[in-house]
């Protein structure tokens, strides 16, 4: 089926919550958006490196390639003295423009769209220095210590922001931020609400000044903070997994916030044993229950396991998805 709307002004229609053409997927934005020099996860060629913050970061086998901070080696282990422990390299101190040119090279950005992908963001930075649970025992123990560094956090994002802004003029800034496991939040919504929203309101505010369309990545089950990202002024929520009731925030809140999203990961179509037939039935699935509303939801799902990514099965989700969307 032919469109007359490029991949870009759908995408955008749809993230603007204005009456799009099509479903927007696999290939309307840049492929997995750009992070920029590696300031907030860094990886030597050794699988190790240090990041902005000074956190060594490792590359293990088992996540998959994916990097995570050095097990057990934590840098702050009192929230009241952060301000003698940890140390932040300004952004001014890497190379955008050389970055910039060689990210978004060969980019039809009449086409395209481009994500900027902003990486452990707010809660998830606390939890790359003290660990997940002393960063939430922090929370709760220390509110006023651990407040004044999420903001301190959060002015360096917005300082990065613009060397964004400047060097890519992306589309979108999805900031990655996980507040939840795949059966509730990590922390009481109250905890949230006082401490992290005001921050997220505050990057989403910088973004709309950049020209940037804010996006609020969170894995796991956190519908229950849906009226608090679109108060925090964020146009979608990324990345959301089948455990969350995805109809119910479409249909309530189609008009004003989009899904991204649907694709059940964590179930047998996320599995590497799971068959092609699973994975199209899957993709089916999303558009058949997702993608009804004609508003609200951009699909969006990938497999990933403890051995690596599958490309050939994500290379099934991307044809069912585009057999779909070429029926109409």
């Amino acid at each position: 089926m032919a469109y007359s709307l490029s991949p870009k002004e759908n995408y955008l229609l749809t993230l603007n919550h204005k009456p799009n053409e099509y479903t927007p997927g696999p290939g309307d934005a840049a492929v997995m958006g750009f992070a920029g020099p590696a300031i907030e996860m860094e990886r030597g060629a050794n699988g190790a490196g240090v990041d902005a913050f000074g956190v060594t970061w490792v590359a293990p086998w088992s996540a998959a390639g994916g990097a995570l901070p050095t097990p057990g080696e934590f840098l702050l282990t009192d929230i009241t003295e952060w301000k003698k422990t940890i140390n932040i390299r300004g952004p001014e101190e890497y190379g955008w423009e050389e970055f910039g040119a060689v990210d978004i090279a060969g980019i039809n950005r009449d086409v395209i769209g481009l994500d900027a992908f902003s990486l452990n963001c707010i809660y998830e930075r606390l939890a790359t220095l003290m660990g997940f649970e002393e960063a939430l025992i922090a929370l709760i123990e220390e509110p006023e210590a651990s407040f004044e560094l999420l903001s301190a956090i959060t002015d360096w994002k917005i300082k990065v922001m613009e060397y964004y802004a400047r060097y890519y003029k992306p589309d979108t800034y999805i900031f990655f931020d996980d507040v939840a496991t795949e059966q509730r939040l990590f922390m009481a919504p109250e905890t949230y609400r006082s401490l992290i929203k005001p921050l997220h309101t505050k990057l989403c505010n910088a973004a709309k000044e950049f020209g940037m369309i804010p996006i609020q990545h969170t894995c796991g089950k956190a519908d229950s903070l849906v009226q608090d990202m679109i108060d925090e002024g964020a146009a979608g929520w990324h990345a959301v997994q089948a455990t969350n009731d995805i109809e119910d925030i479409i249909s309530k809140h189609g008009d004003e916030f989009v899904i991204i999203g649907g694709y059940n990961s964590n179930g047998p179509p996320g599995q590497p044993t799971a068959t092609e037939d699973e994975i199209r039935a899957e993709v089916r699935r999303c558009m058949d229950s997702y993608a009804k509303h004609g508003k609200g939801y951009v699909f969006s799902g990938m497999i990933v396991n403890s051995v690596g990514r599958d490309n050939s099965n994500n290379e099934t989700i991307a044809d069912e998805f585009s057999k779909i969307r070429s029926q109409g």
